[in-house]
């Protein structure tokens, strides 16, 4: 199997019309959220992501491959302190499923973020049907703290600490 490359960048306005095909696929939704599903306009989605761009305890990143946006990241502040962010990975594109690409995406990005001295974990909420999921972020990592249900789907909560 060929190696991927991949870089990453902020994510912009400019992206909304990839990202609304990941949004708009039930089963990918199904499988990364425990939100209701619901499709988006090209107008929804641009303000939704509007508002995430700007915000100042978040940062959004595209994840780039062969010239073309395959996932983002996003990580966010979770408590005053400083302490600790969360973390989220989506690979919109299938084709690269099951090929290690989002753990050495995560690998990577925790290393960036732990050069911070103030940062002592990364946290993230994972359901628990998605074992790919799991897998990735216990290769990388992560440990099992608690279990909890939102909207009625089973999770699991994982931190990984500096």
């Amino acid at each position: 199997m060929e190696k991927l490359t991949w870089s990453y960048r902020r994510i912009s306005l400019a992206d909304v019309p990839v990202m609304m095909d990941w949004y708009n696929n039930r089963e990918l939704h199904e499988t990364a959220n425990a939100k209701a599903f619901h499709p988006y306009t090209i107008d929804e989605l641009n303000k939704y992501w509007q508002k995430k761009i700007n915000r100042t305890d978040a940062i959004y990143y595209a994840i780039i491959s062969n010239d073309r946006m395959i996932g983002r990241v996003s990580l966010k502040g979770m408590d005053s302190t400083g302490e600790g962010i969360e973390y989220a990975i989506v690979i919109g594109d299938p084709s690269l499923y099951s090929r290690g690409l989002g753990t050495e995406i995560t690998k990577s990005m925790l290393e960036n973020v732990f050069s911070d001295p103030h940062l002592r974990y990364v946290q993230l909420d994972v359901r628990q049907d998605n074992k790919r999921a799991i897998r990735c972020y216990e290769k990388s990592g992560f440990r099992f703290l608690d279990s909890f249900l939102e909207n009625g789907i089973s999770m699991h909560r994982m931190r990984v600490v500096k």
